[in-house]
């Protein structure tokens, strides 16, 4: 009776450890896009992302900022996580007084989406802007194949 007590207070206890851990918290959001349209059908690795209107959501590993990555959702449901987001440096970057004057920085986050007809790929471009409480002055491009 008492081992039983005794191990339902370590179960317990270790319950509480476990889920207060900042292991959960890892990867943060930074920006969600509802609605986005997207003209072409998307393809990676062996996911196929059919064209139509979907929502794309970036996020960051909260632990190393140069890990990002890009959710695909469509109708509610995750579609597909793209991960290697690659930050592209500003002419200005490490400059932080440069960096705010800059008038080609957004104030507010951007979505940019580029296609490449030669490679046959889409860059899809987000931009966190000036004002970003989460990562300010980031421009991480994510490369997806796309077909015609």
């Amino acid at each position: 009776m008492i081992i039983k007590r005794n191990l339902a207070t370590f179960l317990s206890i270790l319950l509480v450890l476990f889920l207060s851990s900042p292991s959960f918290a890892q990867i943060q959001e930074l920006q969600e896009f509802k609605g986005v349209k997207i003209p072409w059908t998307l393809k990676y690795e062996d996911i196929v992302i059919e064209k139509g209107k979907c929502d794309l959501i970036f996020l960051r590993h909260g632990t190393n900022t140069r890990l990002f990555y890009l959710k695909i959702k469509k109708r509610g449901k995750t579609i597909c996580l793209i991960p290697k987001g690659e930050r592209v440096a500003y002419k200005n970057q490490g400059n932080l007084l440069a960096l705010h004057n800059d008038p080609e920085i957004p104030k507010n986050s951007k979505l940019q989406i580029k296609r490449n007809p030669a490679l046959k790929i889409v860059y899809i471009i987000f931009e966190s802007g000036k004002h970003a409480q989460i990562c300010p002055f980031h421009k991480i491009r994510f490369k997806v194949e796309y077909e015609d």
